[in-house]
């Protein structure tokens, strides 16, 4: 699954824009198809805008066509002309005059406007002939056509896409995009509140209440079930919970009996081994009632601990066990109270299991605790250090990586893990410049 799933909203507005845009791009095809082939529409929109163009230019007073318009006749001569003609068919202003037919200049004859095609030695031509008034005076405007290389045609139809297509519908398609937009967000809301309640659930604790509010029946069929399922499921936790801490519990008395009757068999190494065995499964015994703790732990915000008292406290009790394993325990501090917003039995059983772990694992040589005023506790120790898929999963339940001391039941970092987590806090484990591992203790400052 990807670490940033896109919403649904956006997935949503997404599609709904590639819809306008298929729209569009139909419509514009349709458009081209229609108009491109309706040719002599394309002509008159040519011819309509040449004569508004002429009329335009001698309405400003001129006697001829201004310079703008005639440059497109002066590069094609070959393919455009014109003429302005006075009622008495005295040309008043032409260019590439030899392309017009001569019957065109007799304006007796071809009084309106008029379009045509005709055949000539030139090739076709398209001819038009428009009625203009300018300045009180009548004129006929002759506009002639053998080829398009000024692409009029294309342009004519460009300005059709842009006023049937992009004009009208362009915007309207935008409109309705950011509408629906909204709409989907709006609709979609329902999921987004049920989406961040059922993030809010926590393993172990009752279902927070959904805001008060009207759910569709889909959404409020979707939270009922997760409530019942994460009823069982709590029910299930609960249990589980409780047969581990009651077994647990019923162990710790045949353990201590146990001890007690070793200590009358006489001396000798069978009795070591089976007080070393004992010793495992009392620690063993121990870890899984710190398990079932940390998963009841809460932390309220006025829960205080002092790093410092605990590191002592944990060292002191630790010494006896790390210097039976040929290791050197040792604790600085910064000489001031570090206090923290953490429970304090959960911080010194935490910081035991690490400390334990370093003396198990770590090989001979010094185990250091260093509190600091970061509120971070940090063990080092000088083994061969962390394999990457000991990082990986060194936090997981029962985990236990290859060449591990015998005796463990690889519940102590996950045990580390889980209280973290419930404080709020974190553990991070990282390997040494200078051989060995690190493993940090973060909580909230107080």
């Amino acid at each position: 699954m990807s670490e940033h799933p896109v919403p649904l909203a956006n997935i949503l507005t997404r599609r709904l824009v590639w819809i306008a845009a298929a729209v569009l791009i139909f419509n514009a095809v349709a458009v081209g198809i229609y108009y491109g082939s309706d040719r002599q529409a394309l002509e008159g929109e040519v011819i309509e805008r040449i004569m508004a163009q002429f009329e335009a230019d001698l309405g400003e007073g001129a006697e001829r066509i201004g310079t703008q318009t005639r440059a497109l006749f002066e590069t094609n001569p070959g393919d455009y002309g014109f003429a302005v003609i006075q009622p008495d068919n005295r040309v008043l202003d032409s260019e590439n005059r030899e392309l017009i037919p001569p019957e065109a200049f007799d304006t007796g004859t071809f009084a309106q406007d008029w379009l045509t095609r005709q055949e000539s030695s030139l090739g076709s031509l398209l001819v038009a002939s428009h009625k203009a008034r300018v300045d009180g005076e009548n004129l006929r405007l002759v506009f002639v056509m053998a080829g398009d290389p000024a692409g009029l045609l294309t342009q004519a139809l460009v300005d059709e896409f842009v006023t049937h297509i992009w004009l009208p519908i362009l915007p309207t398609a935008l409109i309705l995009i950011a509408v629906n937009a909204l709409m989907i967000r709006r609709g979609i809301r329902p999921v987004v509140d049920a989406a961040r309640w059922a993030r809010s659930i926590t393993p172990g604790s009752p279902a927070p209440p959904l805001q008060d509010r009207a759910f569709p029946r889909e959404i409020v069929d979707l939270v009922t079930a997760t409530h019942r399922s994460l009823e069982r499921l709590n029910e299930a936790l609960a249990s589980e919970k409780r047969r581990t801490a009651e077994a647990a519990h019923a162990l710790r008395t045949p353990v201590s009996v146990l001890f007690a009757r070793l200590d009358g068999l006489p001396a000798g190494p069978g009795r070591d081994q089976l007080k070393a065995d004992l010793t495992h499964l009392s620690r063993t015994v121990n870890q899984l009632l710190a398990c079932a703790r940390a998963d009841e732990l809460t932390v309220p915000d006025s829960c205080r601990a002092n790093l410092e008292e605990i590191a002592s406290k944990v060292t002191a009790a630790l010494a006896p066990f790390a210097y039976e394993r040929g290791v050197t325990l040792s604790l600085s501090t910064t000489g001031l109270p570090v206090i923290a917003r953490a429970d304090a039995e959960a911080v010194e059983l935490a910081l035991t299991n690490l400390v334990e772990n370093a003396i198990l694992h770590g090989g001979p040589g010094e185990v250091e605790i260093a509190v600091n005023a970061d509120t971070t506790i940090a063990v080092y120790d000088q083994g061969p250090g962390l394999t990457s898929n000991a990082m990986a999963r060194m936090f997981e339940l029962f985990w236990r990586g290859e060449g591990a001391a015998p005796g463990g039941a690889g519940l102590g970092l996950a045990i580390v893990a889980r209280l973290q987590r419930a404080q709020g806090g974190e553990v991070e484990a990282v390997n040494r410049d200078n051989g060995g591992a690190r493993f940090t203790l973060s909580y909230i400052s107080a």
